[in-house]
């Protein structure tokens, strides 16, 4: 039985791109790479983040298991990951100012939680967030 998450991975494009991108902007640390391949960490505890070129990724699923094409693997790279964080705005103005573009800027919901969302070099979604205290 699965009992917790060991990595976050996205297909990439662009690996390089994208490392860079999660290094520069996001302050990811960079915990091994190969030439398809990186595993990232963030804070001290939880999953990592692991990059993929796509054309691993695909080579990597037998075609005698896999329900899609490798066209239909390609097309979707639409992956996204919610996170807290202490402060939504100081947060997005971080960000808009490192040059992240972002999809919607923060909006408090009726729920009480304040969110954002940006997206990485490929298109990949973020949302950052945060409840305040009733």
């Amino acid at each position: 039985m699965i009992d917790h998450l060991n990595a976050y991975v996205l297909s990439v494009q662009d690996l390089d791109k994208c490392i860079s991108f999660y290094r520069e902007k996001l302050g990811f640390k960079m915990q091994d790479k190969t030439d398809d391949f990186a595993y990232m960490v963030f804070g001290s505890s939880g999953p990592g983040l692991g990059l993929l070129s796509v054309d691993s990724a695909v080579r990597m699923i037998s075609p005698e298991t896999r329900a899609h094409s490798d066209a239909d693997i390609r097309a979707a790279n639409w992956n996204y990951f919610a996170v807290f964080v202490e402060d939504v705005d100081k947060e997005y103005e971080d960000l808009s100012a490192k040059g992240v573009h972002f999809l919607k800027k923060p909006t408090t919901h009726e729920w009480g939680q304040r969110i954002a969302y940006f997206e990485d070099p490929e298109g990949n979604v973020w949302e950052i967030s945060q409840f305040f205290k009733k």
